[in-house]
């Protein structure tokens, strides 16, 4: 009914323009040509629409635009493990106890801390009355640096002695150690030391040992064709049964050496007969 009316208001509109009424096959041929014209512009723009919809599919095609993040071929990070760590491991020396200082003492309190830390560590030894005092039979200054000998009296039936020995510098800073105990029996003649110390533009070493009482004098041999020195034995009272000694000698002056320089140690009682000799050097044969 919509169309009809259109067509004869069109009709009519066309009579008042041309001054005479169009018959009903005009009316119906300019309805058809209406509709085709309707028609083409219907076509027109479905191929717009499907022009831009091509268009915007290209542009797309040719730059994806991604929804998501492209799924990754790393494996997946491993989270590290917690790191767990251990308290460090201290050592720590036990309590010097009563230390007696019949030959004095090094001064201050840099001299009472360095027998401390070898009364400490002589306590470290089985031997003598754990309730008895350590004794400090000797210490001196020698290179710019401090020794020290302490010892522990034995108890009875006790075939060892419990001694030790530190080397310090002027600070304080050095080292020590101690000998003796169930597993090491007392022996007429003992020797160890150090080397490789620097003083007055060269280097030096430290014998340090204990020897028999029947020892007047000690001999110390090296190798290098280093001279050998003789020591006085330092003497303690009846509670021990060894004497102690110690020394320095110069190494070469091209020299600084890991191995020990000395190679023998002799003992000669006040008549000159020797009493008791070891081999120094490391390998076979070894009884310092």
């Amino acid at each position: 009914m919509s169309e009809l009316r259109e067509r004869l208001r069109e009709a009519a509109d066309a009579a008042a323009r041309e001054g005479r009424t169009p018959t009903a096959a005009t009316v119906v041929a300019r309805g058809r040509r209406r509709r085709l014209r309707l028609a083409g512009r219907t076509a027109a723009l479905l191929v717009l629409a499907l022009v831009a919809v091509t268009v915007a599919t290209d542009r797309r095609s040719g730059q994806p635009i991604p929804l998501a993040p492209p799924p990754s071929t790393r494996p997946p990070a491993s989270t590290p493990a917690p790191v767990t760590s251990s308290p460090p491991d201290v050592s720590v020396l036990p309590d010097p106890g009563e230390v007696q200082a019949p030959a004095g003492s090094p001064p201050g309190k840099v001299g009472r801390r360095m027998v401390d830390d070898v009364a400490s560590e002589l306590a470290r030894c089985q031997g003598g009355d754990p309730d008895g005092p350590k004794v400090l039979v000797a210490w001196g200054k020698e290179h710019g640096r401090t020794w020290l000998i302490l010892a522990k009296p034995p108890r009875p039936g006790e075939d060892w002695l419990c001694w030790g020995n530190g080397l310090f510098e002027a600070d304080g800073a050095g080292g020590m150690g101690n000998e003796g105990g169930p597993t090491s029996p007392l022996r007429p003649l003992r020797a160890s030391g150090s080397q490789n110390l620097r003083s007055g533009g060269r280097y030096w070493g430290q014998i340090i040992g204990a020897v028999t009482k029947q020892a007047a004098r000690v001999r110390v041999q090296f190798r290098k064709g280093i001279a050998p020195i003789e020591l006085e034995p330092i003497r303690t009272d009846d509670r021990f049964p060894v004497n102690f000694f110690t020394g320095f000698y110069p190494q070469p002056e091209e020299e600084k050496h890991l191995q020990w320089w000395v190679t023998k140690v002799i003992a000669y009682d006040q008549a000159g007969r020797k009493v008791a000799e070891c081999q120094a050097t490391a390998g076979p044969g070894h009884s310092c």
